[in-house]
């Protein structure tokens, strides 16, 4: 039982996140939120460190485009997809 909880758990958090990269993606594309949001906090208790805290954080901030080539494609994978143009007659 413990084990589908915490499936479903990773499955609701990885869902959220695609959600808001979604969300974050087109607010900016289409000029509605700024390119700078941070969000942070703090889960009181780790299970790694004794006496521990875990911190997590979220930040977007604009950079060089050539600075995004250097991130391994093992870590953030391409999300592009080709679309069909149709042909004008």
């Amino acid at each position: 039982m413990a084990d589908i909880k915490v499936n479903y758990r990773q499955e609701r958090i990885e869902r959220l996140l695609k959600e808001l990269q979604y969300e974050i993606t087109r607010g900016m594309l289409e000029a509605e939120i700024d390119e700078q949001i941070g969000f942070r906090f703090i889960v009181p208790v780790s299970r790694k460190i004794s006496n521990g805290i875990v911190m997590c954080e979220f930040i977007t901030r604009p950079r060089p485009r050539y600075d995004a080539l250097s991130w391994s494609e093992d870590q953030h994978p391409p999300k592009l997809r080709i679309v069909k143009q149709e042909e004008k007659k």
